[in-house]
């Protein structure tokens, strides 16, 4: 394929999608991958490297902007993420959070506040000079209101229930039958916690399960996700003190944000949402273009991104020496 590239990468905790753009407007992707998420992926590098050998540039590459989990925030790790980006892209690259790319597409204008929530949760704001930020820190610390801590409250919940702590004694089998193949009990779900590859993404996952109870009406998944909006809404009041704007805009962005019950509880705290003028993958792309000096259509780049016809084509499966 002729033509010059920019490529655009939004790294998560979870999963990882990048695409490429030409010049005149054309997509190729998104391809997704696992996490790579430093703090918590022993074997991001391998799983980076492996990611960009196996979706190549399809022409000349021009630029590129990697929204990476954990960039800024670890002196050392940061580092190690330059280095590896460096060695594998020789093309002109900006490195940012990931956050700060998905900032970048819901307001190209520069002025805003984020709000993040997918396996984890951040706020990123901007009065189009400084940039501010809350959240973020990881599970050991909070990432309250994430997919995560959504998954890990639930869990808490249902075990107490399990033993007589907690009241609502269907809750467990409601959360769990599916996941552990049919009955609930405190062996099979000990069993199910230890097999995990990677804990923090499957634990996130039982999120999905919370937010449909919750639009069935069950009780404790609605006080879960009650309780995940109002820490989420903390961190855009959060955001907008440290700017000192208290009607600043917000959007939103990650799975989380997709429940419609956290919408409508987000919405009765800090107002209506400003929609996203790109996903977080298309931020990183319009960054690339901008970097390369392109005019780019938001518009078309959105609806390239939405299109069935770019749906997310999946990383194949890594062979068994390599580290994921």
């Amino acid at each position: 394929m002729t033509g010059r590239w920019v490529l655009g990468l939004d790294g998560g905790g979870s999963k990882t999608a990048l695409a490429y753009l030409s010049q005149d407007g054309a997509l190729i992707g998104p391809f997704s991958a696992p996490g790579i998420n430093p703090f918590d992926r022993p074997g991001w590098e391998g799983t980076l490297r492996a990611f960009l050998a196996a979706h190549p540039a399809p022409g000349p590459l021009v630029a590129a902007t990697l929204g990476l989990p954990g960039y800024g925030e670890s002196p050392d790790l940061t580092a190690r993420q330059d280095e590896v980006c460096r060695s594998l892209l020789a093309a002109s690259q900006t490195r940012m959070n990931d956050v700060q790319a998905a900032f970048l597409g819901a307001f190209p204008g520069g002025r805003g506040a984020l709000l993040l929530a997918g396996t984890g949760s951040m706020a990123w704001a901007s009065d189009g000079e400084r940039h501010v930020r809350a959240g973020g820190w990881g599970e050991g610390f909070g990432d309250e209101g994430s997919a995560y801590w959504i998954g890990r409250a639930a869990l808490g919940r249902a075990s107490q229930a399990m033993d007589g702590r907690h009241p609502d004694t269907d809750f467990p089998a409601l959360l769990l039958s599916e996941l552990l193949g049919g009955e609930v009990t405190q062996a099979r779900l000990l069993d199910w916690h230890h097999a995990q590859t990677h804990l923090r993404s499957a634990v996130a996952a039982l999120a999905r399960t919370v937010d449909a109870l919750a639009e069935a009406g069950q009780p404790t998944a609605l006080t879960l996700l009650d309780g995940a909006a109002s820490e989420l809404a903390r961190h855009v009041h959060a955001v907008r003190a440290q700017l000192h704007l208290p009607a600043l805009p917000w959007s939103h962005a990650g799975s989380v944000l997709t429940s419609r019950h956290l919408q409508a509880a987000l919405r009765r705290d800090l107002g209506e949402a400003q929609p996203p003028a790109l996903p977080p993958l298309g931020g990183a792309l319009h960054h690339a273009a901008q970097h390369a000096g392109w005019a780019t259509s938001l518009e078309r780049l959105n609806a390239a991104l939405s299109s069935p016809a770019h749906a997310s084509l999946p990383f194949p499966a890594p062979r068994p020496q390599e580290s994921v």
